[in-house]
């Protein structure tokens, strides 16, 4: 260890935290960084330092030893514990051995007590340094990492389209991943995301539940796959096995998105490859799998559809292809308007390349004015409002691209201001609804972030959010000044005891409802009402 380990010591006498502090010298190989006098400042304490030891004594005021020990125990759990008492009893230290503390002490503590403490620690923790770093661990880490290294791997070649990548062919293979052995197919699932229900993570989180459970489908199914997320959706390659793989498949897929929708409210759409073998197909099966899923988006009544009954019917058909719509989609949710200026442009002069006459036009028209209607829709916006028109008599009346462009340049520009104005008073609103909560229910003793959460109808994270935001603090340290400036109205206007104050302002313990008060106001609440007679 290249530093001393870090203790907090955690006493309410302010003479025994220096006694015990006076008795580790800095050859012991710790240091300490920090004292505290209660168990709610030896928490704040252990968050911001960090430390490998927290060495508590038991009978304190608020939270006991035990009780923090438990706290550290379930939050911390690398923290060595060490107890400090004076009541030397059987019932303190079988709850120091179910807690898994590291030492039991007995006050008084003599400088012999603390070394050997320490000296057995030190064994202890430098073991566990060292082991951090042997060829094993570095092992193991890399056997933990292998999914994530296969999954960057594959990403890295479908990106690549395929080509040139022998290299990431090889890697995969040293990693155990093989195409070659036996054909396979390739499912890509795309899920519809509702921004008024999901933000970026809530919906990143639920990709990935989907994701599991996709996969907890196949592996059930006895299915050898591999799976890894691409561009907005998550791609399943599917090894083939026994004589009803088609049908085993399908089954598995059919029933994964009915269930989906079901339990976890989201419709999934999912793509279906034919059949390849080897690495150099695996693009090929990509583009299969998207040009499915594009028709079943657009056409198909059935969410699961398959290459070989739309691919060869869609393929005629010139359109917008479905990496430049998932790539248009992005930019449209996530970019910067110039991204989507940048692409809009791009997607120009490739149309204009490549459409020569109105049939393929006419097509191109549906399907990009149809992404962005939807998008709009997606997020709570009629686009035929935004626009002053009705759409589809709009899509008659253009004529060529150069209008087409324009026209949605200006609505994705339309679309983004009324989303980030909604968005805005939204929020604002939330939060208001949220601090009036607040202000009405603070005498509540049992009101938490939860609580006012499952009343609004929001998620924790997101009140969080918006509190930093617009208020610059927390839920707790909100609710902590609504409360004191209450208690600070009633010490002075009124003769009720501190102790019927501490109730009237949501605190059941009036001893720490004074410990709250002096850190809030820098006095205690009997001092404060003298000061302000």
């Amino acid at each position: 260890m290249p530093e001393p380990y870090k203790i907090i010591l955690v006493d309410d006498e302010d003479e025994v935290r220096g006694r015990i502090s006076s008795k580790i010298s800095e050859e012991s190989g710790f240091t300490v960084v920090g004292t505290a006098g209660n168990g709610y400042d030896a928490l704040e304490l252990i968050e911001k330092l960090s430390p490998q030891v927290v060495l508590t004594d038991i009978k304190m005021p608020y939270i006991d030893g035990i009780e923090l020990a438990e706290i550290i125990r379930r939050e911390y759990p690398t923290v060595r514990i060490g107890f400090i008492t004076g009541y030397d009893e059987f019932d303190y230290a079988r709850q120091a051995i179910k807690l898994n503390v590291r030492s039991y002490l007995t006050k008084p503590l003599t400088r012999e007590d603390i070394s050997s403490f320490l000296q057995q620690l030190k064994v202890e923790l430098d073991e566990e340094y060292r082991d951090n770093y042997n060829r094993e661990q570095i092992q193991k880490r890399y056997e933990q990492s292998l999914p994530l290294i296969i999954e960057n791997y594959l990403v890295s070649f479908l990106a690549s389209g395929g080509a040139g990548r022998r290299d990431d062919i090889e890697q995969l293979r040293q990693c155990g991943v093989s195409l070659d052995d036996t054909r396979y197919l390739v499912a890509f699932a795309i899920l519809e995301r509702n921004p008024e229900h999901w933000g970026v993570i809530e919906f990143e989180q639920l990709k990935l539940s989907v994701r599991a459970r996709l996969g907890a489908a196949l592996r059930l199914g006895e299915f050898d796959y591999y799976d890894f997320p691409f561009h907005e959706g998550i791609v399943f390659v599917i090894k083939e096995k026994g004589h009803d793989f088609d049908r085993q498949v399908d089954v598995v897929l059919n029933r994964m998105v009915t269930t989906t929708e079901h339990f976890l409210s989201v419709q999934v759409d999912i793509g279906i490859s034919d059949m390849h073998k080897d690495f150099r197909q695996l693009s090929s099966a990509y583009e299969e799998a998207s040009k499915a899923l594009s028709y079943s988006r657009f056409s198909a009544v059935s969410r699961v559809s398959y290459f070989r009954e739309a691919g060869e019917r869609s393929s005629r058909l010139a359109s917008l292809r479905e990496s430049d719509a998932v790539s248009l989609e992005h930019a449209l949710r996530y970019g910067t308007e110039d991204d989507v200026r940048e692409l809009l442009d791009a997607l120009k002069l490739e149309a204009s390349r490549d459409f020569g006459h109105a049939a393929n036009l006419n097509l191109y028209v549906v399907n990009l004015v149809s992404l962005l209607a939807n998008h709009a829709a997606s997020l709570g916006i009629d686009i035929n409002e935004l626009a002053e028109t009705d759409v589809i008599e709009l899509m008659g009346r253009i004529r060529n691209l150069e209008q087409l462009f324009a026209w949605v340049q200006s609505i994705a520009g339309s679309i983004r201001k009324r989303s980030l104005a909604s968005k805005l008073s939204n929020s604002k609103r939330m939060l208001e609804l949220a601090v009036n909560a607040i202000k009405r229910e603070y005498a509540d003793p049992d009101l938490t972030m939860d609580l006012v959460c499952d009343k609004l109808g929001i998620s924790a994270s997101y009140l969080g959010q918006l509190f930093k935001k617009y208020k610059e603090s927390t839920f707790v340290k909100f609710l902590t000044g609504v409360r004191m400036e209450k208690a600070k109205e009633l010490l002075t206007t009124t003769g009720d005891r501190i102790v019927e104050i501490a109730l009237s302002c949501g605190y059941r313990d009036v001893y720490y409802f004074s410990h709250s008060f002096k850190k809030y106001t820098g006095v205690s609440p009997k001092k404060y009402r003298e000061d302000n007679d």
